[in-house]
């Protein structure tokens, strides 16, 4: 059978135990040895930075960011676009130097693997540089975060070398230099945000020229390649892109808490979509292993949507596997809902499920309903084989994954989709945030939600109030989870200088914001990450699941002694001394569940 280059190339980019898509010089020596066109990644700062290097008053550049962000490839791409070739650059040397008129640039493709005594006297160099605005040399340095600071450092503690150092911190922390003389500027490449590169990557992968080389694969005559429909729908051809939406919005809810997608494992992750196969060799499929697979029956096995999970690899290969670890913690398979599993078991023989079955499971004969899974399905139902029990709900497992990614907008709310992961809130947190983004009204129910989940937190009963956060205390620095005292209302609508407020943090995340007065004390600010936000509106709907509870109510309330604190301050501020007695306001719940005061003074 023949093999497309193009398809053995890109196994390169996937999961393989040897690693080779670790490193962007491997991939070149693999694209000049099968004579492939590279693939375009997303290289977002890249005008900016040849449009600075070509600049009278260019600036050095670091970039900087995880191993797998695309340093590497940054910097090639400048070298090339600048007027570098190729040979030179795959020449193995470390440093590469361009003319650029009257300046040179230096290029360190990867500043940790440079020996000491290498890194020493170019880092020296490097600050005078760029203390000096006539210095006919700039440069464009790729370091990972851990070894940037640790190589700075150990160059020397001249002058020069201290001032450089202080603008990374300066640059690194707070993203200002502080010394306007040094020419220097930073580029984080961890902060872009995955969920608009992986968009990017699609395109990149799916559109390759290399796919034309399947024009005249005898497969195509012989029934489905899973390799070529898994691709189509990446593309998004027949659901206008539902597939690769949801994807994206698993990879945004994953990096707004805290898992940072590299290019290099957004990547690996399409690839692993495309190729996944568990019985394929290292589980990624070559174009040889098409008709056999079709032959064995086991061709839906290459479910893009089980790949997704990484379910073409062995459990502890995907568990190590960072994307797939990542996006295993959204529980997708396990988790479910009766509405979702009564369809897929019972659908094709209800009456008033066989719409919504014949929708979004018959209406697949490739992945959803096909031999296996309806052989598998009937024996279950009759109950005549005790194995078939174990066998039917491993598919169901496959099915609730495609369901995930396959169920339409419009049946979306009434199948309750985000009930598919442990994230119930997932999807109302991604709406939200675009929201603010965008600078949209807000969905109707989140401040609400937000204000009954913090003041259940902040009071440890199961008050109603929603258009107030309600302070209270325990009287004491006991560590008492319940706190009767009240110490103060803070309206959310703006009033008298108090406001409790949504804000987007520009990173696609999302913050509350409470400011206790006009100017004095400062607003004081919660992170609101997926989890936390889960974490509230569970809460807020009366539960206190264990898996989320010790971590988000330590920090929740580690933000309510902050705010005590600024209700303290403002107090003092505003002369609110009392010196005939103790005033304490105990907090009382109404018949509808509101809470209210009692004061009881307290003589001295």
């Amino acid at each position: 059978m023949p093999t497309n280059n193009w398809i053995r190339f890109l196994r390169n980019y996937g999961p393989i135990p040897t690693n080779d898509n670790m490193y962007d010089e491997t991939i070149q020596r693999a694209l000049a040895r099968l004579k492939i066109q590279p693939i375009e990644l997303p290289a977002q700062h890249l005008a900016w930075l040849v449009d600075n290097f070509r600049s009278d008053e260019c600036l050095s550049i670091i970039l900087t960011g995880t191993a797998g962000d695309g340093k590497t490839y940054h910097c090639r791409r400048v070298w090339l676009e600048l007027g570098g070739t190729i040979e030179d650059w795959n020449g193995g040397d470390k440093i590469q130097r361009l003319s650029l008129g009257s300046r040179q640039l230096i290029v360190v493709k990867d500043l940790s693997e440079l020996r000491s005594d290498e890194s020493k006297p170019l880092i020296e160099q490097m600050a005078w540089d760029v203390a000096d605005p006539s210095s006919p040399r700039v440069y464009l340095m790729a370091a990972n975060h851990g070894q940037l600071l640790e190589k700075l450092k150990t160059a020397g503690s001249g002058k020069t070398t201290t001032a450089l150092v202080e603008v990374v911190e300066n640059l690194l922390v707070a993203g200002r230099s502080g010394n306007a003389a040094i020419k220097l500027d930073l580029r984080d490449l961890s902060r872009s945000a995955a969920a608009v590169m992986i968009d990017q990557v699609i395109d990149a992968v799916t559109q390759h020229p290399g796919w034309d080389g399947c024009g005249d694969c005898p497969a195509l005559g012989q029934g489905t390649c899973p390799i070529r429909e898994n691709r189509e729908r990446l593309i998004g051809t027949n659901d206008d892109g539902l597939f690769r939406r949801r994807l994206g919005n698993l990879v945004e809810a994953s990096e707004q808490n805290g898992g940072h997608f590299t290019i290099r494992q957004v990547l690996s992750l399409v690839t692993n979509v495309i190729l996944g196969h568990p019985d394929a060799k290292d589980g990624l499929m070559a174009c040889t292993d098409v008709a056999e697979l079709a032959s064995a029956g086991t061709a839906e096995r290459a479910s893009p949507y089980r790949n997704v999970f990484g379910g073409n690899l062995r459990p502890s290969r995907a568990e190590k596997t960072e994307p797939f670890r990542k996006l295993n913690l959204f529980g997708i398979g396990s988790e479910t809902s009766n509405k979702v599993d009564n369809m897929l078991v019972y659908g094709a023989d209800d009456p008033a499920l066989e719409e919504t079955y014949r929708t979004l499971v018959q209406s697949d004969q490739v992945y959803g309903e096909t031999p296996a899974y309806k052989r598998a399905q009937q024996s279950y139902l009759e109950g005549d084989d005790p194995s078939s029990v174990a066998r039917f709900l491993g598919l169901l497992r496959g099915q609730r994954q495609r369901l995930f990614f396959t169920i339409t907008d419009e049946l979306a709310d009434s199948l309750e989709l985000w009930d598919l992961t442990v994230f119930l809130y997932a999807g109302l947190y991604l709406e939200t945030a675009r929201a603010l983004t965008e600078k949209r009204p807000l969905p109707r129910q989140v401040m609400p939600m937000l204000m009954r989940g913090l003041n259940r937190v902040f009071t440890g009963m199961l008050i109603q109030n929603q258009d107030e956060l309600v302070l209270a205390s325990s009287g004491s620095q006991s560590q008492s989870r319940t706190s009767p005292l009240l110490e103060e209302f803070v309206s959310v609508a703006r009033r008298a200088g108090e406001e409790v407020a949504l804000l987007s943090d520009g990173t696609g995340g999302m913050k509350l914001v409470v400011k206790l007065a006009r100017d004095d004390p400062p607003p004081v600010t919660l992170q609101l990450s997926t989890t936390r936000f889960e974490f509230l509106g569970r809460v807020a709907d009366g539960a206190l699941p264990s898996s989320f509870s010790l971590e988000c109510h330590e920090d929740l309330l580690a933000f309510k002694a902050r705010l005590l604190s600024a209700v303290d301050r403002r107090r003092v501020l505003d002369g609110d001394q009392r010196s005939d007695g103790i005033v304490l306001k105990f907090i009382d719940l109404n018949a509808d569940g509101r809470a209210s005061s009692r004061s009881v003074t307290v003589r001295l």
